[in-house]
């Protein structure tokens, strides 16, 4: 549905309006959720790509597009390029909109997987303590975000040890 969607969008709006990137990355994730990873990779590159010329690097859904990028890319098993990509990602979330924001939060959470992924577990698990820690500050100790973030805390914990 995502994908008809923008392809009329397209048409009729032009591949570089806001509404048609919107859901541009709504097609990305919804390919994330099916694994497959590197069509993913594709649009959120797209995504990015447009949103960086249109709306400047540092912008929310610019950086958003290019954390669903890194997502991707980390899917693939190239772990080591997807934790400099959310690296730089997280670092400018913070910059723009401070480290206890929902989309600061996520990059964060993604940096953590990431760095599980590659290997690096303590400083997943510190990371992911952070995210626990910030959401629980930011949202609340029982919103679905804080509770998701501590379900991977627990779940990174119960698998290193």
């Amino acid at each position: 549905l995502y994908q008809q969607c923008w392809e009329v969008q397209k048409k009729t709006l032009g591949e570089d309006h806001p509404a048609t990137l919107s859901t541009l990355n709504s097609v990305a994730c919804a390919l994330i959720r099916q694994e497959r990873y590197s069509q993913a990779e594709v649009l959120f590159r797209n995504c990015w790509e447009v949103r960086k010329k249109t709306l400047g690097e540092d912008h929310p859904d610019t950086l958003k597009a290019l954390n669903g990028m890194a997502v991707a890319v980390d899917g693939q098993g190239n772990h080591d390029k997807a934790v400099e990509l959310l690296q730089g990602c997280w670092e400018d979330m913070k910059k723009k909109l401070g480290e206890e924001h929902p989309h600061s939060l996520e990059c964060l959470y993604d940096l953590a997987n990431a760095l599980k992924n590659q290997g690096n577990h303590s400083k997943a698990e510190k990371l992911q303590r952070d995210c626990c820690e910030l959401s629980e500050k930011k949202l609340g100790i029982n919103h679905p975000e804080t509770l998701k973030y501590k379900k991977h805390l627990d779940l990174m914990i119960t698998n290193t040890n």
